[in-house]
């Protein structure tokens, strides 16, 4: 008992020594066990997990962070995070080759859209081109707010005005600047003669050709070499308006008119103005050397489901009338437009088809009453468009000029229609809801002529459709208006006369009535000469030109 109590007592002395000297070390050497929360933090550092600023900061940073940055992830780990497809692609595109828009590659405030090795420009309203570099033609949109004509100049739209017109003080309508300037309509008589000539240096910038979606299939946007016929007024100055008497006999066979008259077996002079030697090869490339065309001979000339016109409702309007013997009157075999004082557009082929004399009457409504505004004139001189060719095709480049032997007195039953440069003509006839012919042609196929004259509003028929339509070629010198279904159309005894088309109260000469596949036939049209394509040559002649 008592060795037992002893063992005890050691063990127990022991423990307490061994207690008393953990204290003392514990006590006196804590530095060196223990360190300060600073000393701490220098030891023992992680590195706190930050975002790049792509796209984690929206999405799933942690995930993202430890898929994609910490190490290399695959699209597939990289769709787990974004569970968005199109967001997945858009951070593929930059983890994998890189921000394509980093430097900004854009221009003239474009947006830029990242992509695979590739990038996309969203330009600003006035600009295109792969990095929007290129600026629009402000013509091409809404005819830049112009009244009449826009042309570019230093990279901004600036109006014009057709002749008889000058620019009002916005900039952008046009104020008559005559009496009875061209393209009005005002059903009063008051009558005035104006014998000055129009004449103005300006020159046109022509609109910018709008994008087709066809443009094989588009009769107004064929190659480039034609545009260089908007431009060939510019080899001229005012002088030359009075020295173009350049001129060429042209022989052409006797066949039927629109009048029924015959010149019989002989051949006829006409006289036909030509282009000099030096020109013929720059304007060949605007008219080129078309190949024949056959048409038949019983094609009738040019209205059919009209309505009769106002007395002085499209005033520049005239006839070209002769008289038989054996008639008591003289009777109209084909139209015409005033385009001045004096000169007169109408078809070539209209002059063509007759060997005895004929006159110009302005004014005319009812043919058989003398109802006071009529005026007759003679005609001074005969010019032919110069790639007329009647032997290669009776109706390719059917348009001529006549200057009257003396000028016409103006009034409100006979004032001038305007013309328009070459792509504003030409947007305008296909733009429009619809354009106006008229004339004093037979009311139906094989029906009597009409003795008041007539009207008709008809659309504009798409080039594919018409080419469809027609049995025969339809160069890129004509076009179809009218319609397949309906029985309105222009027939025997209009050719020659305006198809005409108002923009903001002005009306301009859109074309001229050729020919068709008899009159309101289903499924057929009505062929016009298209006049955007002769504007130089018309400006060239008539000295009518735009003002500033």
């Amino acid at each position: 008992m008592s060795c037992r109590a002893g063992l005890l007592v050691f063990i127990l002395g022991l423990q307490l020594e061994m207690y008393e000297l953990r204290a003392v070390t514990t006590q006196e050497n804590t530095g060196a066990v223990f360190v300060s929360q600073q000393t701490a933090h220098t030891v023992l550092h992680r590195q706190r997990r930050f975002n790049s600023g792509h796209l984690e900061e929206i999405l799933q940073k942690d995930n993202l962070e430890r898929e994609c940055k910490e190490e290399v992830c695959t699209m597939e780990e990289a769709r787990e995070v974004f569970e968005d497809h199109e967001k997945t692609m858009e951070f593929w595109a930059i983890y994998i080759d890189g921000d394509q828009c980093d430097p900004p590659p854009c221009l003239n405030g474009g947006v830029c859209k990242d992509g695979m090795s590739s990038y996309t420009c969203w330009c600003k309203p006035n600009f295109r081109g792969k990095n929007c570099e290129i600026e629009n033609n402000q013509c091409s949109i809404n005819n830049g707010g112009c009244m009449h004509f826009c042309g570019m100049q230093e990279r901004r739209a600036v109006c014009h005005c057709a002749a008889g017109y000058k620019l009002g003080l916005d900039k952008t309508s046009c104020e008559p600047t005559e009496e009875f300037s061209c393209g009005r309509v005002n059903l009063g008589t008051d009558t005035r003669s104006i014998l000055r000539q129009q004449t103005s240096n300006y020159t046109f910038s022509p609109r910018s050709v709008q994008n087709s979606t066809t443009p094989q299939e588009d009769d107004y946007y064929e190659d480039d070499m034609t545009q260089l016929s908007d431009y060939f007024d510019l080899l001229f100055n005012e002088s030359d308006v009075v020295n173009i008497a350049h001129k060429a006999k042209v022989k052409v066979r006797s066949v039927e008119s629109d009048s029924g008259l015959s010149t019989g077996a002989e051949n006829v002079d006409i006289e036909a103005t030509n282009t000099p030697p030096e020109a013929d090869q720059d304007f060949s490339l605007g008219f080129p050397t078309m190949a024949p065309i056959k048409l038949k001979k019983n094609y009738q000339h040019r209205i059919v489901g009209g309505d009769v016109a106002l007395p002085g409702e499209i005033p520049w309007q005239v006839t070209l009338m002769t008289r038989l013997p054996s008639q008591s009157r003289a009777q109209p075999f084909c139209g015409g437009s005033l385009l001045s004082e004096f000169w007169v557009i109408t078809a070539a082929h209209c002059l063509t088809h007759l060997g005895l004399n004929f006159i110009v009457r302005a004014g005319e409504h009812d043919v058989n009453v003398d109802e006071g505004p009529e005026r007759d004139h003679a005609v001074a001189e005969k010019h032919i468009h110069p790639s007329y060719n009647p032997r290669i095709s009776e109706y390719n480049h059917d348009i001529a000029l006549l200057k009257l032997a003396s000028p016409v007195e103006l009034s409100n039953q006979r004032r001038p229609i305007c013309l328009g440069p070459k792509f504003f003509i030409q947007n305008l006839v296909r733009e429009a809801t619809s354009s106006l012919v008229s004339g004093w042609g037979k009311l139906r196929f094989h029906g009597p002529e009409a003795t008041k004259l007539q009207k008709l509003s008809i659309p504009y028929v798409e080039r594919a459709i018409c080419k469809e339509s027609s049995s025969d070629e339809i160069t890129r010198f004509m076009f179809c208006a009218g319609f397949a279904d309906q029985q309105k159309d222009s027939c025997k005894g209009d050719s020659g006369g305006p198809h005409a088309t108002n923009y903001k109260g002005t009306w301009f000469l859109t074309g001229i009535v050729s020919w068709g596949e008899e009159c309101a036939k289903e499924g057929k049209y009505g062929i016009y000469t298209r006049v955007s394509h002769y504007y130089p040559w018309m400006v060239k002649l008539t000295g009518i030109r735009m003002t500033k």
